[in-house]
């Protein structure tokens, strides 16, 4: 008789395998990753345009500015560089003297900044800083081309001395770049707009109160909101009213303006015409004069380099090669349809060109704020429904439905 005992089967454990993966992590180093990582040819080329165009910034500094401030020639190459820097040594000097804002000018930024660094090189350097900080910003608004952008801003003669010499423009640059990354925003930051009011603040105080005019007219919903050219005619019709009532107060500190324009000709006759309540008939030929300014009168640099031969770098080359800059995006923003004033940034453009128009003076630097602007949005591809607004007006559809269009294009604050 067979007994058959079944025995379980017992399995030996496998031998332990090595694996070596071929996968490593990625690392990325800012400025190894810029100068390693692959890149089209034509930007290549923009990269090294970049490079020289900073060394030749870089040139001007130590061939016009710290000469300078050395006392060693008085060649003027930022606008207001030698007056920032007299502030801050009189600062310095005065320490009891704070009033650094007032109606009639802002030296805030300028004196910080240099009560801060003390010598050129090192305001140079924060400059510098600035700039690449703003264009980063910039550059995650959803659309915008980086090198189109630094191209268009170094292409602005105002942009050279912004980057080496003690001024208020390096200031204009960033909040302005700031103020287009909050508009731009789908989420609203409150942090984001104290930083570009408090920014605004070091640069000029007239910009805070045109950014609080912007939002207020861009409110979601507002009649001004869904009808910009009526919310461009009331700001026309305040400003009218506002300027010629203050002209007729006796301590209206509008003499600190006027005073420029004493030996004027066209510019006085358009004041005493502003004055008697008539803004919109010069309107149009007080925005061609900042736009254009002394090259309406290109004699005008023939008496000056006459008079100043190089000793005004500023005047006789930077303004009119930034009126000509300026001019030509303009141009090209309107043929591609970004100066339509339903469009948010050509909106904010058009206010600040009458604001700036209301000023008794012509000063076509102040156009720098305008200048960023359009190369930000020349640098930006639009969404599809950014360029059917561009294309023509808007629709009229049913309410709820333009509601809906409405409160996704609308800028509340």
């Amino acid at each position: 008789m067979k007994f058959t005992l079944a025995i379980p089967s017992v399995h030996a454990p496998p031998a332990p395998s090595f694996h070596i993966s071929k996968w490593a992590p990625k690392v990325r180093i800012p400025f190894l990753s810029l100068l390693l990582e692959p890149r089209p040819l034509r930007k290549w080329l923009l990269i090294w345009l970049l490079c020289v165009y900073l060394a030749v910034c870089w040139g001007f500094y130590f061939v016009w500015e710290q000469p300078r401030l050395a006392h060693e020639n008085y060649v003027r190459f930022g606008a207001d560089s030698p007056t920032y820097w007299d502030a801050v040594k009189y600062r310095s000097e005065h320490a009891d003297n704070d009033n650094l804002v007032s109606f009639t000018g802002n030296l805030l930024g300028p004196v910080l900044i240099g009560t801060v660094f003390r010598n050129g090189i090192a305001v140079a350097l924060f400059n510098i800083f600035l700039f690449f900080l703003g264009v980063e910003i910039a550059c995650t608004i959803p659309g915008v081309d980086r090198y189109r952008l630094v191209l268009l801003l170094a292409l602005c003669s105002e942009t050279a001395p912004a980057l080496v010499t003690l001024n208020k423009e390096i200031l204009v640059l960033f909040s302005t770049l700031l103020l287009a990354k909050y508009i731009y925003s789908e989420r609203r930051s409150f942090l984001l707009l104290g930083v570009v009011l408090a920014v605004s603040l070091f640069a000029r105080w007239e910009q805070i109160a045109l950014i609080f005019l912007f939002l207020f007219l861009r409110r979601k919903g507002s009649i001004f909101e869904r009808n910009p050219k009526f919310a461009i005619g009331i700001v026309i019709g305040v400003l009218t009213v506002l300027y010629a009532l203050i002209a007729r107060l006796p301590d209206s500190g509008l003499g600190a303006f006027t005073q420029y324009t004493r030996n004027a000709n066209t510019i006085a006759k358009l004041d005493k015409i502003q004055e008697n309540f008539g803004f919109p008939l010069v309107l149009g030929p007080k925005i061609l004069m900042n736009l254009l300014g002394e090259l309406l009168r290109p004699w005008t640099f023939v008496r000056e380099y006459a008079q100043l031969g190089w000793g005004d770098i500023h005047a006789i080359f930077i303004i009119p090669l930034f009126s000509i800059a300026l001019c030509a995006l303009l141009v090209i923003a309107y043929r591609q349809g970004k100066l339509n004033p339903h469009r948010p940034i050509a909106f904010l453009i058009i206010i600040y060109a009458i604001t700036t128009a209301v000023t008794p003076f012509v000063q076509p630097r102040y156009n720098y704020f305008a200048y960023v602007l359009l190369a930000l949005e020349l640098s930006r591809k639009d969404d599809p429904e950014e360029e059917n607004v561009s294309l023509k007006e808007p629709v009229k559809t049913a309410p709820g439905i333009g509601d809906l269009n409405r409160s996704q294009e609308c800028l509340d604050f």
